[in-house]
Parts: C-alpha cells; structure tokens; sequence
C-alpha cells in the first residue's frame, strides 16, 4: 500500500476527534469515535473526483458512526495539471455575538484611553527637546561667527542696535518692539514652580523683566524660520572674549536674555514643555515694589466674613465674638481673600515704605505707626503702583478688641496710621504682599 498512488485525502471531524484517512485507488469506510449524535463534518479533496458523504445514524454512547464514502464522476474536467477546490460537505458556522464584540470594543477603548496620552506626551517631549536642542545649536554657531566678525559687543547700546546685526546671522522672518510683543509671540504662558502663573507677554518689556535689573534695556521680540519665536534682552556691557578660546568656542550666548517658544503660538504655552528660559527668570510676582511682591491691584470692594464664635472662618479673625463687628468682619474678608491667592495682608511697617514712595520721603523715611501731614502723594509714582487715595488694611490688629485692625490712610494732604480701624467699614482697600 505504502506505494501505491493516493486518489483521496479525506479528512472527518466530530464529536472533537479527527480521523484522516488515505484512499488508495478503492473506496473504504472511515469510522469516526464520537460522544453524541451530531453531524459529522466530511472535508475531502479529490485529485480527480468528487466524493459524495452519506451520514448513518450511529449508536450513542461513544460508539462508531460510520461514514460511507460513495464515488461519483466529476461534472466537469479540469485542464491537466488543475486542482479541484476544497469541498465542504457538513459545515457548521460560528461567529462572535454582539455582546463579545462590544466588550472587545470597549477592553479597546479602555486600553487606547490610559496609552495614547501617554504616547502623545512622550512624543511631544522629544519633539520639543530636538527643538530646543537644534536652536541652542543655531544661537552658539550665529554668536561665535558675530564675535569673530567683531559685531557680538561694543556696537549696540540698545536691544533694538543689536537685532540689526543679529539678524545677519540667524534667519529672522519678523520683529516686534516691546509694546507689541504679542505680535511675535504667544499672548500668555504658564510659569511653572511651586505655583503655576499665568503671564501676559505684554508685561516683559524690559530686561529688568526677565530678571536682569542691571542691563537697562527693552525687549524684542522676533520670529525665525522655522517658527520659533522669542523675547530677547542684549545687554550693553557685556564683555568680549576670545572666539578660538574654550569659552568662545560656545558663543557668548550669555550677552542675552531669552524666553523661547520652539512650539510658536501653538500650545502648550508652558515653561518647561515647548517654553525654555535662557538666561532669564520669570517671576510669579505680579509687581515688585523693591525686596517686596504685591499684587497689581487692590482687593476692592472686600466682601465681608463671619467670623463670631463657631464660625468657619473663625481662623481669619481669631478673636472671634470679642470682636463686636465680627457678624460682617471686612478686615477678615481681606485676609481671606489673600490667603486664597497665597498671599497676605501687609504689615504695618511695609504700609510706611508704600506711603514713603509715594509721598516721595525717601529722605526721611516714615515710620510704621508715623502719621505726617502737608505732603502731598507724586501721582506718577502712586500711579506706577496702582495705588489710590484711600484707606488700607493692614495685618495688624486693633489694640481695641472689640473694633477690628490697624490701617494706614493715604491722603491727597498727608498719610495717617490708625489702631483702631473698625473692622465693618466697606469702604476700606486692601492690597495683598508677598
């Protein structure tokens, strides 16, 4: 037999068993072992003629049943060489239900939602790490051939001269004066740190913007080809040095102060993502009034707290029902409001130097609890501050428990310290510090 040339493949499944037989030039029985009376699936694959499966019932009980195999001429002729398709004789279809495809989708979408934004952030990072790494690159190679050609130092006095001859050198498509930054640049970015700020590009004017108070130059702002864009402060003194020495051969990228969006106006607009500082600092103070930081504007009208025995915000004025003002407590409402924003009431001494800036007595400093008459307030200076005439909690209270706070009146005829401001007055300021 093992020589004799197969004119039959055929291969049965039931009941989860397999019988393949070869038939060899004559027909035979093929027995199939099941456990159930279900139909038998015949597969054959004739190299000249089909077969024909006649199904017998067989007995239960794990028995035979017997399939007989019956030869028939085919009802066509191939061309020498030719197959015959497979046949399926018995065939059971399946196919998944309605709810097995559902909770595929839905296993799908659960995985996509926890690794896509994952995926995203890491591309986004690389992206814009080569970018910040190809301009660091651009701003060394256009700062050390500017120092060889002698144009890096001791030609420009102003940010503005020194963008004439930058822009020789790095491909800048478009520039921006100080008051119009937000034509070259994003009109807000997040500073990130201990608290994330939102900034007004608008507010970087300066060099002394950007944290270099000794330059005392403005600002540029400019766009490069590749839609970078980028607010730069020169400074004037900076010192030349040798471009073939050590310290030349990385640019003198030190003579500027940069804040650079590899991202453009695009998002995110956060430093640290697609916004890099070089050579600067942005601070989170919305104004500097010397060591000190305050916020830009007052708390005004304050909205009054309650803060009698067994108040919530009892925290804000401690002595809770003494204070005979505590039902509406505007003094307390003030401290709430600036602890909200991470900030405080200002002491009683920092209420004095405002008062000494102002009325401009800087001779004769006034004192924290001084009241001085027939001055008169410099409205330029009071209006660099924003500051108003008016009255102005401090963080100090009464020496009267039973009123309120401590407040420093600024007058158009002088400025006055007041220990016993009562703590229900609406018509009071307050101005949060740092």
């Amino acid at each position: 037999m093992s020589g004799s040339k197969p004119l039959y493949h055929v291969v049965s499944t039931g009941g989860g068993v397999t019988s393949r037989g070869l038939i060899y030039g004559h027909l035979r029985h093929i027995g199939i072992n099941t456990s159930s009376n279900t139909c038998v699936l015949c597969y054959a694959k004739n190299y000249k003629n089909h077969i024909r499966v006649v199904k017998k019932k067989g007995n239960e009980g794990g028995k035979n049943m017997i399939g007989e195999i019956t030869k028939h001429k085919s009802a066509f002729t191939l061309a020498e060489g030719g197959q015959r398709p497979h046949l399926n004789l018995c065939q059971r279809k399946s196919a998944f239900t309605l709810a097995e495809v559902l909770i595929t989708l839905s296993i799908i979408g659960v995985v996509a939602a926890l690794t896509i934004p994952s995926m995203i952030e890491n591309h986004n990072n690389k992206a814009w790490k080569t970018a910040k790494d190809l301009w660091d690159k651009k701003l060394v190679e256009a700062t050390r051939q500017m120092n060889i050609d002698g144009v890096m130092t001791g030609v420009a006095s102003t940010t503005e001269d020194y963008m004439n001859y930058f822009k020789k050198y790095v491909k800048v498509i478009k520039t921006c004066e100080n008051d119009k930054l937000e034509n070259c640049y994003a009109p807000k970015f997040v500073q990130t740190g201990d608290k994330e700020t939102e900034v007004e590009v608008s507010s970087l004017t300066t060099a002394d913007s950007l944290g270099q108070k000794d330059w005392g130059t403005n600002t540029m702002g400019f766009v490069i080809a590749d839609g970078t864009t980028v607010v730069m402060a020169y400074n004037p003194n900076c010192s030349s040095v040798d471009p073939f020495s050590k310290e030349g051969q990385n640019g003198q990228v030190g003579c500027m102060s940069m804040l650079i969006d590899v991202n453009g106006k695009k998002g995110p607009n956060r430093v640290g993502d697609d916004i890099q500082l070089k050579n600067a600092t942005i601070s989170d103070c919305d104004m500097q009034f010397g060591d000190k930081c305050m916020a830009a504007s007052d708390i005004y009208p304050i909205t009054p707290i309650n803060t009698c025995d067994g108040s919530a915000d009892l925290e804000y004025d401690d002595r809770g029902s003494t204070n005979r003002l505590c039902a509406t407590n505007y003094w307390a409402g003030a401290k709430k409001e600036c602890a909200t924003n991470g900030m405080r009431l200002p002491s009683g001494q920092e209420l004095a130097d405002v008062a000494t800036y102002i009325y401009k007595q800087e001779s004769n400093p006034i004192g924290a609890t001084e009241e001085r008459g027939d001055i008169t307030p410099d409205r330029t200076r009071a209006a660099e501050l924003n500051w108003s005439t008016g009255i102005y909690w401090s963080s100090e209270p009464s020496r009267f428990p039973s009123r309120g706070a401590c407040e420093r009146r600024f007058m158009s005829f002088g400025t006055y310290w007041d220990n016993a401001g009562y703590a229900d007055e609406a018509y009071y300021r307050a101005r949060c510090f740092k």
